[in-house]
């Protein structure tokens, strides 16, 4: 089962890759540009978007988070995460909506896609986000 969800989960990154290079039909024109450094109560996220594409970096003392994804609307980002446990090497899948609501606040959950390094499939993880940078 875990064998099948990582295959899973490297599937869907191959696809977000893939997406990101043909891209979308009808791409999301986004209203805000969400470069920058991002603080919540987790830690601060370093966000690079080109266009309507979205990559991102968070690491803090227990974990390293790998965020890749789209606008799908003018003020909504899907993204697919990879979350690392530091100590262990541990890595789960994740997926998280995040809406822009201004040039500096976004607010979403990210929410685990396996049970695996100490999460349930479906526990969430809501916050919000400011503007550092």
């Amino acid at each position: 089962m875990r064998m099948t969800m990582r295959l899973a989960a490297i599937a869907m990154l191959v696809a977000v890759t893939i997406c990101q290079q043909t891209g979308p039909a009808h791409a999301a024109n986004p209203t805000f540009d969400a470069t920058g450094v991002w603080r919540s109560s987790v830690g601060e996220m370093e966000i690079f978007q080109e266009k309507d594409e979205v990559n991102g970096i968070l690491v803090n003392s227990g974990f390293g988070h790998r965020l890749a994804g789209r606008y799908i609307t003018a003020t909504t980002i899907r993204m697919v995460l990879i979350r690392r446990t530091r100590a262990g090497g541990c890595e789960t899948t994740m997926h998280l909506d995040l809406n822009v609501t201004s040039a500096n606040s976004m607010s979403g959950a990210a929410v685990a896609s396996e049970t695996a390094c100490g999460l349930t499939a479906g526990q969430t993880f809501p916050s919000t986000w400011t503007r550092v940078l």
